[in-house]
């Protein structure tokens, strides 16, 4: 039995640095074009926890993927007035990082696993797009069934509504990087409650994916 439950753990915290080492090959991005540099970080603003809305704390499974490679650990993210904050758990459910966010600043502790080698801002960056980013709704209803434009923190926003639900964002900033970040939502995120079973990350701009499977949400009403 002993033997068994360390081989259960090596296998998780072999899981986690794959998973490490998979999102540390993600900060790089897809060749350039000419004139432009390849290595530029990952753009996008952070607004401060207390702006951002729903509070909600949601068990998740996240697997990450690049260049063919594909690993996977169990996460929680947890937003609370001017909390944020996003913690790895490793072998038996310990905690192999934690990730939070000070008013727009990045604040990142690991205990466990491989150091992380990229700005820890930009797994902020994707939970923000994912989460909380959204354009504004007319009337605080619920926006045809369609694609919708606008334009948000210096980014062009598209949501494309299918039968009463958000299926994706597309987040892209032309002229100055190709392609775009697709986030592809599950069933289950409606206007005034989005808890989605899945949530696909698309990252064109960086060549990498994320596929993260919402296990349970809990929202501080």
């Amino acid at each position: 039995m002993k033997r068994a439950g360390l081989l259960r753990a090596g296998a998780a915290l072999a899981a986690v640095t794959v998973a490490a080492r998979l999102v540390s090959a993600c900060a790089g991005p897809k060749p350039a074009t000419a004139g432009r540099s390849s290595d530029r970080a990952y753009p996008g603003v952070l607004h401060a926890p207390l702006e951002l809305s729903p509070d909600l704390v949601v068990e998740q499974r996240v697997e990450a993927t690049k260049d063919g490679r594909t690993g996977a650990f169990d996460a929680v993210l947890q937003k609370r007035g001017g909390e944020l904050v996003v913690v790895g758990l490793g072998p038996l459910g310990a905690r192999a990082f934690v990730l939070g966010q000070d008013g727009t600043e990045a604040r990142f502790e690991q205990r466990m696993g491989p150091p992380l080698p990229f700005p820890p801002r930009n797994v902020l960056v994707d939970v923000h797009r994912a989460f909380f980013k959204r354009l504004e709704l007319q009337g605080g209803g619920a926006p045809p069934d369609g694609v919708h434009r606008g334009r948000l923190d210096g980014e062009d926003l598209v949501e494309v509504w299918r039968d009463g639900s958000l299926v994706e964002r597309r987040f892209e900033r032309p002229g100055e990087m190709e392609g775009a970040v697709r986030v592809i939502y599950g069933a289950g995120c409606r206007v005034h409650r989005c808890e989605p079973a899945t949530i696909h990350i698309v990252n064109e701009w960086f060549a990498y994916e994320l596929k993260i499977e919402n296990r349970r949400f809990h929202f501080f009403d």
